[in-house]
């Protein structure tokens, strides 16, 4: 008979074998516990001197056959690639505190223009990669697309092809590098952030200005001063526009519903782009720097208080400044009271000026003389006129368009404009609707007013030929262009129902 073995759970049956526990073979120690943490470090430290050498020994070749800003061109490209791989937003800011050093010579470039061509290529080649670049809104893609198409007609009618090539491949690079802003710039905080970089590369530019600036004299009843603060510029009218656009972007940020810290580090940067735009005596840029507030008190009605407060606190420090007889008051006034008169200085007649620009678009109404051909023409031209004209430009933005791509590059430009001013009236209806955030309500119209200066000053003086000038107005375009974007894909079916 066979009776059933009962065993307690955990105990062993009768005759039942123990089982051994298996041996753990105990784990393979890593190199890095075999040699402890000093050899860790030695190990380390044999692998990054030969790296650390070779390294140098690259940038010091590169340094020697391109120029001191190319060892700087290498270690950036990457580092641009890999913030426009991991966050496209933050290349733009990246791009645009390069600012106040982009007048560095990079081999045949600026500095300001190689950092643009990586900005482009450092967007534009990941995200066509993924499919994900994005195109302006058509009223301003339209214009764009037409300007670079007459600059190519444009230049066949050139005299010095090498300049009008040069000109050409910088359009060219600006509308990619829109492109660019637009596809990497996709939220109002990324073009805040943006905003925020132009903000401090002003502030590093109103300090290289202000520290080289000197003791000023007045010549020809106002017409030359000298001593005038230039900083990193070659002129101070440069300096003077550069000032104007980004005063303006300033106190807007300053003025308008955003974060404090925003806001206190826009009045820093407000303040010495003031003082850097009087250092200048550029008489263009007060009168657009005045414009622009203007432009801004009539988009963004939150500032106007401030405005005035801001304004007669400036009336008052001025006239007790020119009571006292400190300060650039009185080369200002003289300044301002040689604007239409033909002085012994030929680079301030601007009625000669205009007057020979106007014949040059007569000579080509269509096509104009080429990109740069204002110089070319007015020199050749200057002994049957009878006036000496050693002048690279026409001193008026729109006249100097006309001569050198004619009436059509004209209507291109304005067409811009004119896009703009659309792109900007539906982002503002958009953003008119309940649930808008602050910033998507006040950030397109402080950009609009920051563009105002160009326009104003344009009108007396034509200072866009400097890359680093030039690069600050079309990176305002393409942040505007980039806001208005945002507002209009975050309220599409509101903005269309309006």
């Amino acid at each position: 008979m066979n009776v059933p073995v009962v065993t307690r759970t955990g105990s062993r049956a009768w005759g039942e074998v123990p089982r051994r526990a298996p041996r753990r073979t105990p784990p393979a120690r890593s190199w890095a516990q075999r040699v402890g943490p000093r050899g860790r470090d030695a190990g380390l430290v044999l692998l990054l001197v030969p790296l650390g050498a070779a390294l140098g020994f690259v940038l010091a070749t590169a340094g020697l056959l391109a120029g001191p800003v190319a060892p700087v061109a290498l270690v950036l490209a990457p580092l641009l690639v890999v913030l426009a791989w991991r966050g496209p937003g933050f290349v733009v800011p990246a791009a645009a505190l390069s600012l106040p050093v982009g007048h560095l010579a990079a081999g045949p470039l600026d500095l300001v223009q190689l950092v643009t061509a990586l900005l482009v290529v450092a967007v534009l080649v990941p995200t066509a990669a993924r499919g994900d670049w994005r195109l302006p809104p058509w009223p301003v893609a339209v214009p764009l697309a037409l300007m670079v198409v007459i600059a190519v007609l444009a230049t066949g009618r050139a005299r010095d092809t090498d300049l009008a090539f040069r000109l050409d491949v910088q359009l060219v690079l600006l509308v990619l590098a829109t492109l660019a802003v637009v596809t990497a710039v996709r939220t109002s905080r990324q073009v805040l952030l943006a905003v925020g970089a132009l903000l401090v590369a002003g502030a590093v530019g109103s300090l290289w200005a202000m520290l080289g600036s000197g003791p000023t004299e007045s010549y020809y009843g106002g017409s030359v001063v000298t001593g005038r603060a230039v900083g990193v510029f070659a002129q101070p009218n440069e300096l003077g526009l550069f000032s104007a656009v980004l005063l303006v972007l300033a106190v807007g940020t300053a003025l308008s519903v955003g974060p404090v810290r925003w806001r206190r580090g826009a009045l820093v940067s407000a303040a010495l782009l003031l003082v850097a735009l009087g250092l200048s005596l550029s008489r263009g840029a007060w009168f657009g720097s005045v414009a622009g507030l203007l432009a801004l008190a009539l988009l963004v009605p939150g500032t106007r208080r401030g405005l005035l407060r801001i304004g007669a606190g400036l009336v008052g420090a001025v006239l007790v400044l020119g009571a006292l007889g400190v300060g650039p008051l009185g080369q200002v006034l003289s300044r301002l009271a040689t604007l239409g008169e033909a002085t012994s200085n030929p680079y301030d007649q601007r009625p000669l000026i205009w007057a020979e620009g106007l014949r040059l678009v007569a000579e080509a109404p269509v096509l104009g003389h080429g990109p740069g051909g204002y110089f070319v023409e007015a020199s050749s031209n200057a002994l049957r006129t009878g006036a000496v004209l050693e002048v690279e430009h026409a001193h008026h933005l729109l006249l100097n368009v006309a001569v050198e791509y004619g009436l059509i590059g004209l209507a291109a430009l304005l067409g811009l404009v004119t896009g703009l001013g659309v792109l900007l009236l539906r982002a503002r209806r958009a953003a008119a609707v309940p649930g808008s955030g602050p910033t998507s309500t006040w950030l397109p119209s402080v950009l609009a007013a920051a563009l105002v200066p160009v326009l104003a000053h344009g009108m007396l003086d034509y200072p866009l030929r400097n890359p680093i000038v030039l690069t600050t107005v079309w990176f305002l375009l393409s942040l505007l262009t980039a806001a208005c974007a945002v507002v209009l894909r975050r309220h599409p079916v509101q903005e269309d129902a309006r």
